[in-house]
């Protein structure tokens, strides 16, 4: 049985991409990571999921330019003996050893 040379190229393309399958995944990586930032550009670009009646400016894309939001954080809501400032620590040590927990995982698992 004969095989054209465009067979023989596509057999030799197959078994390269079997022999080396993190060149393929590199590939496909690279493609998805560039189609995700065309879309984002394109979103962007058209100001797709801002809403015209809410301007504002460079922070549209926040949660907290959301009209009203200032009504869960500010001071007078949340009442507690304890200072604010100590919350905030505490929420930021909290972060601190999430963060040291992750990156151990990462190391025992990988």
């Amino acid at each position: 049985m004969g095989y054209s040379e465009i067979d023989i190229k596509k057999r030799v393309a197959i078994m390269e991409v079997k022999k080396n399958p993190t060149k393929f995944k590199k590939l496909v990586k690279t493609i998805v990571y560039g189609a995700i930032a065309v879309l984002v550009l394109y979103i962007m670009a058209n100001g797709l999921g801002l809403v015209d009646s809410l301007d504002f400016g460079a922070g549209a894309y926040y949660y907290a330019d959301i009209p009203g939001f200032s009504k869960y954080v500010n001071g007078e809501h949340f009442k507690t003996q304890f200072p604010m400032w100590l919350h905030i620590v505490l929420f930021l040590l909290w972060g601190g050893l999430m963060y040291k927990l992750w990156t151990w995982l990462e190391k025992k698992l990988g």
